[in-house]
């Protein structure tokens, strides 16, 4: 069952000049797991990559904190790319994520689903009504 729905929209530009201004410092404050996902894009992608899977951070602490649960930029966590994107919340169990983000020139957006785990009884089926 779904349970917090957020979303989140950023300005790839606005977002460019901040990563410009404030370099490494910045991309590991907000990507401690790294940016290589995003290395290999086409020319003039990389911001838009990146604003699209802070939008990502920002839409799942958004949908969280609906639940009462506080999250930080580091807890959530994104790897991988197209097909293979991946989110993971540290410290948060019992919940299923359930995501989509897209980008373009200017804006970056990103919608996030949480799910309750409903667990199963011995024959399978949820046990909870």
């Amino acid at each position: 069952m779904v349970v917090a729905v957020g979303i989140d929209i950023v300005s790839v530009e606005r977002f460019r000049k901040l990563l410009r201004r404030y370099k490494d410092r910045a991309t590991k404050r907000l990507f401690p797991e790294g940016v290589d996902y995003c290395k290999g894009k086409r020319r003039g992608e990389f911001y838009g990559c990146l604003a699209a899977r802070f939008a990502l951070k920002e839409a799942t602490i958004k949908a969280f904190s609906q639940l009462g649960i506080s999250l930080t930029l580091g807890q959530v966590k994104t790897q991988g790319g197209g097909r293979e994107l991946r989110l993971k919340v540290e410290g948060v169990k019992g919940y299923k994520l359930l995501f989509s983000i897209s980008h373009e020139k200017e804006f970056a957006v990103a919608v996030v689903n949480v799910i309750k785990e409903e667990p199963l009884g011995a024959d399978g089926k949820s046990t909870e009504q």
